[in-house]
């Protein structure tokens, strides 16, 4: 079972009094129904491809409402959406359509958004609705809603920003999406919907797979670290090679760095500093010894462009 089918699972399994339980279905009947007319018989259709989701809304609406003895259901196979369950309702059709605005050009949800509890019940109809989250073991964050109606959009919008989520609004395909990408914004709206078991095994993912991630970069750090010393230990071996052979009167300074690296050809300038001072007995800082290193690449940077005009005399 995919992440976000764990945590609309839990959702459906809530139970809240009725004024929450409206907000839910408010927010059901806005993102999931149609109405319908056929053979004169009125109809509001509501479509989920997940059962639980389908189960939750029939029973908001026996709670809410009397749909006890005409409800409709049918199947439809959806290639994109595999198995579309579809619930259909004929009775208190009148009272449902006064009472959600279904027909209404005005925007009333306010009215039914009064306290903070409705309005996470109605984030959480929303949700179960067209809501989706990505698995935390994925590479990347990202929860999101999605509705064709702009009004209702700006509405989760609003509602989920009265949270300090930070939630942002883009287009996808003919309608929009409310999308949150922080991790703590979407633990923390999943907890101010009700899904809480689903949020502490999200927090153990992320902790633990950002855990492994910060060992890693650890990790990488130190082999790229390690191959910086190196190149720098083997470019300070050339040096000292082509130097060796082209200077026999070195002072003591360059003669001592020349010899620690040697014996020590594969650590880094902080270790040959802790070699040279128990070698040496005296004290030397970083930049002091790397004074010195630079100076022997300069007499051997000299060499080689000394060998350079000789091969171009040749030449001529």
């Amino acid at each position: 079972m995919s992440f976000a089918k764990l945590v609309k699972e839990e959702l459906t399994k809530i139970q809240e009094p009725k004024d929450v339980s409206l907000a839910e279905l408010a927010a059901m009947i806005e993102l999931g129904t149609e109405f319908s007319i056929s053979n004169g018989q009125k109809a509001l259709w509501f479509k989920s491809n997940n059962t639980n989701v389908a189960r939750r809304f029939l029973s908001l609406l026996k709670q809410l409402y009397k749909v006890e003895n005409t409800l409709l259901t049918k199947q439809q196979s959806n290639f994109r959406k595999g198995m579309q369950i579809q619930l259909g309702i004929t009775e208190s059709l009148e009272e449902i359509i006064s009472e959600h605005g279904i027909f209404s050009d005005s925007d009333d949800k306010d009215l039914i958004l009064q306290t903070s509890e409705a309005k996470c019940a109605y984030l959480r109809g929303a949700f179960l609705t067209s809501g989706s989250v990505n698995d935390p073991k994925t590479a990347e964050y990202h929860l999101e809603i999605y509705a064709e109606n702009k009004n209702v959009i700006l509405r989760i919008q609003r509602l989920m920003n009265d949270l300090d989520l930070n939630a942002k609004i883009t287009t996808r395909r003919k309608g929009l999406i409310c999308y949150l990408k922080d991790a703590s914004s979407i633990e923390d709206f999943l907890r101010y919907i009700g899904a809480s078991e689903t949020v502490f095994e999200f927090e153990d993912i992320r902790i633990k797979r950002d855990f492994n991630n910060s060992i890693n970069r650890v990790l990488n750090c130190e082999i790229a670290n390690e191959k910086k010393t190196l190149m720098a230990a083997n470019a300070q071996l050339d040096d000292i090679m082509i130097v060796e052979k082209n200077f026999s009167n070195l002072n003591v300074k360059l003669k001592q760095a020349i010899y620690i690296r040697k014996e020590n050809p594969d650590v880094s300038l902080n270790e040959l500093v802790d070699v040279f001072e128990k070698m040496y007995k005296e004290k030397i800082t970083k930049s002091g010894l790397n004074h010195r290193y630079k100076k022997i690449k300069e007499l051997a940077d000299e060499v080689r462009s000394n060998n350079v005009w000789l091969n171009r005399l040749e030449q001529i």
